[in-house]
């Protein structure tokens, strides 16, 4: 039974690495965020030096200026791991980002993000065994929920920290569910450096359910993991910008990402007494782009209940800590992620929180079916463009970039008007989501394009103008 299992985990990770290998984006974004990354990576492989300033990319608006030099202002870790990776497929095939930017960007995208969210496709699979009695349909559609129909998998394609961390926290999760103190507290230690605030967030219901299944040396071992951990992150940061805070966070930084608008520790605060609603439930919706995880929700809450398969307080604990992590992003997290295909901060809880679905699948396989669909529909059309122009916050009055505030219609507008240009459906969806006038239409479009550097399109939407 157990050769089976591991026999089929390897199946979805293969599976999950070719449904993803395909739709990988080759070319660095406008947004900034994978290029802030990029940056870094360049920067300390061809240049020898922590400051982007030389790097190609080091016009991203994720940025921050210490002294006399720019810098990225993401965490480090990430893109120290992402360097050693090119400096290899530097040394070994001779490609670089100058010369050969779509190989390189494919490889490290496939490297660093493709492959994690393969192996948490495949954690999960594996993790359903905990669920007595459930059927092979359930389980299949609770994996494929992970693979295919989320905001996960619109972002496995491009380089991000938050897929990444989903994968380390859901190894973590499980890991502690066995009472396995070093792979929780390695896992545990790798989240926190990549994604801070859910890597810290979760410490308390990892150590709990440590303590609870294996006692005080556990815990012991896991605390001593997490003072590597935070060991790790104060030395990276130190040797990138000199101070054992992160970039964004040095006195004195300048951050340029967080110049639109009023801000606290270099992040963007909300803008608007219903922006918590819209984190949720509007066009950047959490739970509007990926309707599929409202069945986690349930099923947390059913188990809650019944306290299987995990305790009592151990399922009150985890609630507590997701519905933290949730509040403390809606409430204090402005921008939506800034451009970006729905509300990207809460990436790391969706696996969690599907663990706890098949329940509700089991007793309702029909429903969850049909909004599976609409959930892979929007995952796959997020895919088409991780980071889409559009409002971001009030005070930064992008004359074009405003214009849109429905990430997932801008998506299909610049989809159709690619592959269907002049037809009355891309019409109607350019109308609904830009506005009714051509010229702010094609500005946008050629925006759009620009932003995901499909530069035919940009060329062809320019010469509209």
């Amino acid at each position: 039974m157990m050769n089976d299992t591991k026999g089929r985990g390897l199946l979805v990770f293969v599976l999950t690495i070719l449904f993803l290998a395909p739709l990988i984006h080759t070319g660095v974004f406008k947004g900034g965020n994978d290029a802030s990354r990029f940056a870094q990576m360049e920067s300390l492989v061809d240049y020898g030096h922590t400051y982007i300033d030389e790097s190609i990319y080091s016009g991203t608006i994720d940025r921050v200026r210490i002294g006399d030099k720019v810098y990225s202002n993401k965490p480090p870790v990430l893109s120290i791991i992402g360097a050693g990776a090119y400096y290899l497929l530097k040394k070994t095939g001779g490609i670089t980002f100058a010369g050969n930017e779509a190989v390189v960007v494919y490889l490290l995208v496939m490297i660093l993000v493709v492959i994690p969210t393969a192996w948490l496709v495949s954690l999960f699979y594996s993790s359903l065994e905990q669920y007595r009695d459930l059927s092979s349909r359930s389980k299949y559609l609770a994996t494929l929920a992970v693979a295919a129909g989320t905001i996960l998998t619109s972002f496995s394609v491009t380089l991000n920290n938050h897929t990444v961390a989903a994968a380390l926290l859901f190894a973590a999760f499980l890991s502690a569910g066995r009472g396995k103190a070093v792979q929780t507290g390695v896992w545990s230690a790798l989240a926190a450096c990549i994604d801070i605030v859910p890597g810290l967030l979760f410490i308390p219901y990892l150590a709990y359910r440590l303590y609870s299944l294996s006692g005080r040396r556990a815990l012991a071992k896991y605390s001593l993991l997490l003072s590597a951990g935070a060991a790790v992150f104060i030395a990276s940061n130190i040797w990138i910008v000199g101070h054992p805070l992160p970039p964004k966070l040095v006195p004195g930084a300048i951050d340029f990402s967080s110049a639109f608008g009023p801000s606290a520790a270099g992040v963007l605060l909300p803008d608007s007494w219903t922006y918590p609603l819209e984190c949720l439930f509007g066009w950047h919706g959490f739970f509007t782009v990926s309707p599929v995880l409202i069945f986690g929700v349930l099923g947390l809450g059913k188990a809650l209940k019944s306290a299987a398969p995990l305790s009592e307080r151990s399922y009150l604990l985890l609630a507590v800590t997701l519905v933290v992590m949730i509040a403390g992003h809606i409430l204090f997290v402005g921008s939506y992620g800034g451009w970006s295909y729905g509300f990207r901060y809460l990436i790391p809880i969706i696996p969690v929180l599907l663990f706890f679905a098949p329940v509700m699948i089991e007793k309702h396989a029909g429903i969850f079916t049909g909004i599976l669909a609409l959930s892979i529909l929007s995952a796959l059309l997020g895919t088409y463009n991780p980071w889409p122009p559009g409002y971001s916050q009030e005070l930064q009055k992008d004359p074009v970039s405003s214009l849109v505030k429905n990430p997932a219609g801008a998506n299909a507008a610049a989809w159709l008007e690619k592959n269907f240009p002049g037809s009355a459906l891309t019409g109607r969806m350019k109308t609904s989501v830009i506005g009714p006038s051509e010229r702010p239409q094609v500005q946008y479009l050629m925006l759009f394009y620009l932003s995901k550097n499909d530069r035919d399109m940009a060329k062809k939407m320019r010469r509209l103008l």
